[in-house]
């Protein structure tokens, strides 16, 4: 019951009385938002609660048969491809706007404005929309959130107060790549890791509570993907897929455990690897014939390759992983959504009809894709062949963002900064 008393107060704050009773509800924050004691329906990393683009919620309208769903809200958040984070009733995402990023925390279930943090950031378009490349990440009491030009941001959860701040190039060395920086923090346990690209400091760990660094290792180029985290036995792991290779960092020390080489055109390694027990599964878009999906054996300590398949190019977004099979939206016949089996590698079926710049996660045996030009579409996440569940045009313009399924909506945003609540819960 005080759970949900407590969930109200947090749909019902608006940012001036955010800050009026900051310091008290601060107290009860740490008891009921946080990364530890975060609900099954919670999304608190870009890539979800278990790193992998899947959810764990089952209470939600996964097929639409009986008609689509409602828009619950929809809210300007400025240009850029960040997703959004959700925990508890707060969600936050950011956006570019006359050269400044805006962090928003959002009430989930009404889009209402909690607070906002700004900071400058020179917009650049990179070629398309532009604006801001990563997702903030919520951990416990405080949002991480990483700008494309290197700024590090630690921000109060519950007010949006500055806690502390970094720059990943005049603080580490970093060196920008082409596309600057575009990967999520990773919170594991007390650290904060980060791809910087700095000759000495590639990567790095930083104390998730003041920002002191921990350890810095490598001098890989950076790459454009989210790190995750790995565990062989006793050895925890992050693993970060730079511009030529994915690396292995043991988490405590920083040491590299063991390196794949993996090279592709413009050095745009962009899509997050998956943890699949003691397999890896691996792949990446931008290199014609050498873009391609691979899965690697990790029981020896060193990684094995098993297989590789040519088919798969998933150029800006990451695969998922159910029941043995990954699905991902690939750059090849101008755009297809692909069912590859893991035992062997083999392309189970294919489906034609998405772009190739589309998302996708997954949830309940359902794939929730959003398609390029803004089309929400639900399908089975089974070997047998493409069924499509539900369809809905939600957004107008291009969009390159994850949607994310959380407590009863799917969240979806544009380039151009069109963030979108979709209400999937269940009718009564």
């Amino acid at each position: 019951m005080f759970q949900f008393a407590f969930r109200v107060l947090l749909a019902g704050c608006r940012e001036r009385r955010v800050e009026q009773f900051g310091r008290v509800a601060g107290l009860l924050v740490g008891a009921f938002v946080s990364v530890s004691s975060v609900s099954a329906a919670d999304w608190p990393f870009f890539r979800g609660p278990q790193q992998n683009g899947s959810s764990a919620e089952t209470d939600w309208r996964s097929d639409w048969s009986d008609g689509p769903p409602s828009i619950a809200w929809k809210k300007q958040v400025g240009i850029g491809a960040s997703s959004v984070v959700v925990v508890e009733n707060r969600l936050i995402t950011m956006g570019n706007e006359d050269d400044q990023d805006s962090v928003w925390c959002l009430a989930a279930d009404t889009g209402d404005v909690l607070w906002t943090y700004r900071y400058p950031c020179k917009f650049k378009d990179h070629n398309y929309e532009g604006g801001t490349s990563s997702t903030p990440t919520i951990d416990g009491n405080n949002v991480y959130v990483l700008a494309y030009d290197g700024q590090l941001h630690c921000l109060e959860l519950l007010t949006g107060k500055l806690v502390w701040k970094r720059h990943l190039v005049t603080d580490f060395g970093g060196r920008y790549s082409s596309w600057d920086y575009a990967a999520s923090p990773l919170v594991v346990g007390n650290r904060v890791i980060l791809d910087t690209g700095a000759d000495g400091n590639s990567t790095v760990a930083l104390d998730k509570s003041d920002g002191t660094l921990l350890w810095g290792n490598g001098n890989d180029l950076a790459g454009y993907a989210t790190p995750i985290s790995y565990r062989a036995g006793n050895v925890k792991m992050v693993l970060v897929f730079k511009a030529r290779a994915l690396i292995a960092h043991d988490v405590s020390s920083g040491q590299q455990v063991w390196r794949i080489p993996w090279k592709t055109n413009y050095d745009v390694n962009a899509s997050s690897p998956i943890a699949v027990g003691k397999q890896l599964f691996v792949s990446s878009g931008y290199g014609g014939r050498r873009a391609r999906g691979a899965l690697f054996d990790l029981q020896s300590g060193n990684p094995e390759e098993q297989w590789v398949n040519d088919d798969i190019e998933t150029k800006m977004n990451s695969a998922v992983v159910v029941d043995e099979h990954a699905y991902c939206l690939s750059e090849r016949a101008a755009g297809q959504l692909m069912c590859v089996r893991l035992k062997d590698g083999v392309t189970v079926w294919r489906e034609e009809s998405f772009s190739p710049y589309g998302a996708l996660m997954v949830a309940a045996g359902t794939l929730i894709i959003l398609d390029e030009d803004g089309q929400l579409v639900l399908a089975d996440a089974a070997s047998r062949g493409f069924h499509q569940r539900g369809r809905l045009a939600v957004l107008s313009s291009r969009s390159w963002a994850m949607p994310v399924l959380a407590n009863g909506f799917i969240y979806v945003r544009s380039n151009a900064g069109e963030l979108v609540a979709v209400d999937v819960r269940k009718r009564g």
